[in-house]
């Protein structure tokens, strides 16, 4: 799912285009940090002449910098490096508990962060009726047969939340280009966004702040976010598997994420591990979440009077999915023997669709994300590469990588505020 709202720079940009030369450019240097004229000719294919000419212009826009020579066998060669704060935009990751603000420079690093509690976008009445004092909205909406939602306490967080952020970076604020937002999953159960689209909550971000909004899911989010952060090659394809209160993936090629014919791309969750399994919420049957997503593994942690003692999970008080997730997690990583059997049962299944993954898309990096993987990648990792690496070595001759993303708590938000910047690329390109 991916919907952009307003006049988001540049769109989304057109299946099969190759990226235009300034977009080539820049995305050598942030992948390197670094390079000279030469080699970018090089390593982007362009001639020398049209690097030379591109790199003028971005020099000229502030975009890139030079910063000294650099001694090779003959003439000293002049390196480039990006501007970090000279294009900026502000990612926001909608979760149950915390509201994750961070404000992204064109290198793929976070200039600044911010976590709000996610119950200050509530509603300010307590009986669900009235506006929020100072947001000047006082509406109610309703989504099929649930209670009326004031949309005045999310849109109100929202913005509070993008201008202490813009003013405690201490940036200049015609810099910043735009606003991505995550989205939850389709089961994530988030109070506050009860009553509320995609759709829409692009649309009113977009009046209240006065700034173009990118509303993305989480999975795919998360995959440019990594390719940004972590300095992923553009000519590098890869799989970020992403496991919040769900599972899900975002897909990378040539710099840019899948979506798929309705943004529906990389519903990794959703591949059938077992064709006669059970029903699945989505309708059909034998889904990898329904048999090994967390919430099956908190479900069954639950269920039994062991793991609940071992995990510390209260009876009868669920924190939320991702909470208990991170308790069994933790609990099988001290040594649980119940904990840790949910675990490896659920991993199995896990590392049966990334194989499938990594067969179907040919890629040679997998990558965990979120905080489901975050807390119990040291279960799912190993039985990834076990699953991978038989065939990988008698019939492919290949090599899979599969690491854990350094920033799974900020990925999502990362990523969000990445595809504002690459689209604003698209558009001057």
């Amino acid at each position: 799912m991916s919907e952009t709202v307003g006049e988001v720079p540049g769109g989304r940009p057109g299946r099969g285009r190759r990226p235009a030369a300034r977009e080539s450019v820049l995305d050598a240097i942030r992948a390197a940090e670094q390079l000279s004229r030469v080699e970018l000719a090089s390593i982007t294919g362009l001639t020398e002449a049209a690097v030379s000419m591109t790199v003028r212009r971005l020099l000229d826009e502030g975009l890139l910098v030079e910063t000294g020579r650099t001694p090779t066998g003959g003439k000293p060669r002049t390196m480039l490096r990006l501007d970090p704060a000279a294009r900026l935009s502000v990612g926001i990751h909608l979760d149950r508990d915390v509201t994750t603000f961070v404000l992204t420079g064109q290198t793929g690093g976070v200039i600044s962060r911010l976590a709000r509690p996610a119950g200050l976008a509530r509603p300010a009445s307590a009986n669900g009726h009235g506006g929020v004092p100072g947001s000047g909205v006082n509406r109610t909406r309703t989504r099929h047969t649930e209670e009326p939602v004031v949309s005045g306490g999310l849109l109100a967080h929202l913005t509070d939340g993008i201008g202490l952020l813009l003013t405690a970076s201490g940036v200049d604020r015609a810099r910043c280009l735009g606003i991505g937002v995550v989205w939850p999953g389709p089961r994530d159960d988030v109070p506050h966004l009860r009553g509320w689209d995609a759709t829409e909550l692009g649309k009113r971000l977009t009046e209240e702040s006065g700034r173009p909004v990118l509303v993305e899911n989480d999975a795919t989010a998360a995959a440019v976010g990594e390719y940004w952060v972590a300095r992923v090659g553009a000519d590098r394809a890869f799989a970020a598997l992403h496991m919040g209160a769900g599972i899900g993936a975002g897909i990378v090629v040539e710099g840019r994420a899948l979506r798929g014919g309705h943004g529906s791309a990389g519903e990794f969750g959703h591949m059938c591990v077992q064709v006669d399994g059970p029903e699945c919420w989505c309708g059909s049957r034998g889904c990898l979440e329904t048999l090994a997503g967390p919430r099956t593994v908190v479900e069954a942690a639950r269920s039994d009077p062991r793991a609940v003692a071992e995990a510390g999970l209260a009876p009868g008080v669920p924190r939320g999915v991702t909470a208990d997730f991170a308790a069994i997690a933790r609990a099988a990583r001290a040594g649980a023997p119940r904990c840790l059997a949910l675990l490896e049962d659920s991993a199995r299944y896990v590392a049966a669709a990334a194989e499938s993954v990594v067969n179907l898309l040919d890629i040679g990096l997998l990558v965990l994300t979120g905080p489901g993987f975050a807390a119990a990648s040291f279960v799912y990792g190993p039985a990834i590469m076990r699953r991978i690496q038989p065939a990988d070595t008698r019939t492919w001759h290949r090599t899979v990588t599969v690491t854990v993303s350094l920033a799974a708590a900020t990925a999502s938000a990362t990523g969000a505020a990445a595809l504002i910047l690459q689209s604003d690329l698209r558009r001057q390109g």
